[in-house]
């Protein structure tokens, strides 16, 4: 039987905001009632010390929580941003990897562009299903194990196409790349959006960004240095190898905020509430635009670059990674403190300067510009995703952020293709 402890506190000797009522003395109680008795672990009082530590326990969040490295105090938020931001890294690896090496592949299985474009077929029904059941897996084994499953099947993804197989098998491991990606893609983006904070999802998207604009840059030099294309798989498959350790320790213990009255709620019961609310489909609608024009720009730019614009095959890949650019660039402009946008009138403009530079993109036909208008189509598209993001997961309770967000991005997908 645990040994414990029994302190009185007479309540009177409690400050007074405290208790939400005027200070007043009143004479010492005779007895002790069962109301003023505090009952704590004997373990967890050290002799002779100031004051009491509380362990965090599931349910119950210390707001200074978190890891200390010797003298250095690192929060829980800031970590699990950290590991957030690096996963998000990882799936921007692949969103531009398909495109970039679109040409490549054409060539090496003598495809037609009716087959070729199966492949973002593979990568896109994947992707929306783990999105889908996302949440569904998050309520049933935790957030933590579907990261672990999410890394193994882009890993796995990566590992297969690394051997250049037959196309059917480069098509089955785009899916698996697809699948992990969606499972951490939805499985951070929930995390980040639990900070109710819109320059935290800027900047959580602001490093998938930095993702995607990097594999066109090292697709473009393997390209140029006559390198097989399959090579560049063997990047995220070591990438991924690394991340899936850091989210183990990372997220190991992680729980989402809830309320009480929703942590006995099924996951049905759940999806049934979002459905209720008018900013979740709103939600899908306004971004709507921006990722359909992302998914488009991304998957067809180089081949429309080489095709109609007659750039070279590696500069076609350097042109796909300064829209990317662009997308980060506007993502951690409008996450800056001093930077503050009304999100209504802030949306409406960005997305209308967004249609005026691919307007000039498709009309106007020189070398030096296209590279001007690329990178500003993707400064004023790239912060419409996380805004969008950040202002449903604001208007929902906590235990159905995780849902709100898997469906939003799975359903954009899905209007996307």
């Amino acid at each position: 039987m645990t040994q414990t402890t029994l302190l009185s506190i007479e309540l009177d000797e409690l400050p007074a905001l405290e208790r939400g009522q005027k200070f007043e003395h009143s004479k010492k109680p005779d007895r002790v009632d069962e109301d003023e008795i505090l009952t704590v672990p004997r373990s967890s009082l050290p002799s002779m010390a100031p004051s009491v530590q509380i362990e965090n326990t599931p349910g119950l969040r210390s707001s200074n929580a978190g890891v200390r490295i010797g003298n250095i105090f690192i929060e829980e938020k800031l970590l699990h941003l950290v590991a957030a931001c690096v996963g998000a890294f990882a799936v921007g690896l692949n969103d531009t990897a398909t495109g970039a090496n679109l040409p490549s592949i054409q060539k090496q299985y003598g495809l037609t562009y009716e087959v070729v474009s199966l492949v973002f077929l593979a990568g896109f029904g994947g992707y929306l299903v783990s999105c889908m059941i996302s949440p569904v897996l998050q309520n049933k084994i935790g957030t933590c194990w579907v990261l672990l499953i999410g890394g193994v099947f882009y890993a796995g993804g990566s590992l297969l196409i690394a051997f250049a197989p037959p196309f059917p098998l480069v098509m089955v491991g785009l899916a698996l790349l697809g699948i992990g990606g969606g499972f951490c893609d939805t499985c951070l983006a929930s995390v980040v959006a639990h900070y109710e904070d819109k320059r935290s999802m800027n900047i959580f998207y602001a490093f998938f960004g930095v993702g995607a604009l990097s594999s066109p840059f090292v697709i473009g030099g393997l390209t140029k240095a006559n390198i097989p294309w399959n090579r560049y798989y063997w990047l995220p498959f070591s990438l991924e190898v690394v991340i899936i350790g850091f989210h183990f320790v990372v997220f190991r213990n992680y729980e989402p905020p809830s309320e009480e009255v929703h942590q006995r709620s099924t996951m049905r019961a759940r999806l049934h509430q979002i459905s209720k609310k008018k900013v979740f489909w709103v939600g899908i609608a306004l971004v709507n635009l921006g990722f359909a024009i992302v998914d488009t720009l991304t998957n067809w730019l180089t081949s429309y670059l080489i095709e109609v614009k007659g750039s070279e095959p590696d500069a076609s890949r350097y042109q796909l990674s300064m829209l990317w650019a662009g997308l980060t660039a506007g993502r951690l402009f409008f996450s800056l403190p001093y930077v503050h946008v009304r999100d209504r009138i802030g949306n409406t403009v960005l997305l209308a300067l967004l249609c005026g530079a691919i307007s000039v993109l498709w009309v106007v036909d020189t070398m030096a510009l296209d590279w001007v208008v690329i990178v500003l189509a993707g400064f004023f598209l790239g912060p419409n995703t996380p805004t969008i993001l950040s202002i449903v997961a604001v208007r929902v309770p906590p235990s159905l952020k995780n849902a709100a967000v898997s469906i939003t991005i799975g359903k954009l997908l899905s209007i996307s293709e």
